[in-house]
């Protein structure tokens, strides 16, 4: 009598909900032949608590995203497809937590589409405790959602056994809660998912073996982090390679040559070098450059090729003299050596500065420097050498 009570109240539900159980129907049909009742309840209790839980399928799902999350109907629909959700309860309790870890809507949004399943987390026992670590170690209000949504993965480790022993590390490594956080910022990923223990910690090793000082290392880390994370035998060839170009360890431009060796393959090396042979450097002025200003071979081929045809041809310095004063790449071109370059040529045409002055005088200044002395002085006689100067005109019109 059950069995048959149960069998035709099943059969009526499946078929008022035929248009979205249609595999279910045909589970069913085999079912009814079933000899065995065990099997027949098992299916029976799994399609209850689907429809329970689903009632109008995947409708409240992409109407709350839509609603509460301020998702697009179309974003809403493909997000729906990665996570479901049973009732607003949860979600709720998420979005509530997050709102008092300084998310907007626009940033609750983003991370929704970037981390779903945050939505059906539990609020107060597994998001609430990582966000008050992130908080008592100084990510403020203002930087936790930026650094979230640079790393939504930071929410699924483990806080005890992923987020406070690297906290611990780089804490450890810099020796300053304010620099950890500044490293995190920068490089989330890699404070989540690099090697700490058989890459950056035996890195840092070397480092300091080599002697190189706590105010590099620290340097390295907040500026360069991922290049403190690379491959162990590959860090340790890069360091071998730095000494044996000459450079000081207990100088930043130490850890600043390393970056640049780590941060390209020899490939792209002698193609660098390449790009500088053809403006008549020898390996000899190549390695010397690269001494003075390791960020002078991190230029693209194109930003070479621009910046040494105007000093070369445009303004008719020596190859050799570029090579010798590297930095001079380093600056840009259309913001700081074009318009310095520009008002130096008109004072020396007007005999207001000597003919020897030497580029590295004034490209190397600070700009209030270069604006009192050489632009500011020489307004009352000179009052184009503004526009000049901000490339309203050129100097030619004032020569």
């Amino acid at each position: 009598m059950v069995r048959n009570f149960l069998i035709s109240r099943l059969t009526a539900t499946a078929s008022s909900s035929f248009t979205r159980h249609k595999s279910a129907q045909i589970h069913l049909g085999s079912l009814l032949q079933h000899k065995h009742s065990n099997a027949f309840l098992v299916f029976f209790n799994s399609f209850a608590s689907d429809t329970k839980d689903h009632p109008k399928g995947d409708t409240f799902t992409v109407s709350y995203l839509i609603n509460s999350c301020g998702l697009s109907p179309e974003l809403a629909r493909k997000v729906s497809k990665r996570m479901h959700l049973k009732n607003p309860k949860t979600p709720n309790a998420v979005i509530d937590l997050f709102k008092n870890y300084g998310f907007s809507k626009t940033h609750l949004e983003k991370l929704v589409v970037k981390n779903p399943r945050v939505l059906v987390s539990k609020a107060k026992s597994t998001l609430l405790p990582k966000l008050e670590f992130l908080f008592s170690i100084g990510v403020s209000n203002a930087d936790m959602p930026k650094l979230l949504l640079n790393n939504p993965g930071l929410l699924r480790r483990s806080l005890e056994n992923v987020l406070i022993p690297r906290y611990e590390i780089l804490k450890g490594i810099l020796g300053d809660a304010h620099k950890v956080v500044s490293v995190l910022k920068r490089a989330p990923v890699s404070f989540t998912y690099c090697g700490m223990e058989n890459h950056l910690v035996p890195n840092i090793k070397v480092l300091r073996s080599s002697c190189v000082p706590q105010s590099s290392i620290s340097f390295l880390m907040m500026h360069f982090t991922t290049v403190a994370y690379a491959r162990h035998s590959r860090f340790e060839e890069a360091v071998r390679k730095v000494k044996e170009f000459g450079f000081d360890p207990s100088k930043t431009s130490f850890v600043m040559a390393l970056y640049v060796l780590l941060s390209m393959n020899e490939v792209t090396w002698d193609s660098r070098f390449r790009v500088y042979e053809r403006w008549g450097w020898n390996r000899e002025m190549f390695l010397q450059a690269f001494r003075k200003c390791p960020h002078s071979l991190k230029l693209s081929e194109e930003t070479i090729t621009k910046k040494m045809s105007f000093l070369v041809k445009d303004i008719g310095l020596l190859s050799e003299d570029v090579a010798a004063y590297p930095q001079i790449l380093a600056y840009d071109l259309e913001k700081r050596i074009i318009p310095r370059v520009s008002v130096i040529k008109i004072l020396k045409l007007k005999g207001l500065v000597k003919n020897d002055l030497h580029f590295s005088t004034f490209m190397g200044m600070k700009e209030e420097m270069f604006l009192q002395k050489f632009l500011i002085n020489f307004l009352d006689y000179l009052p184009s050498l503004l526009d000049v100067y901000t490339g309203l005109i050129s100097h030619k019109n004032v020569i």
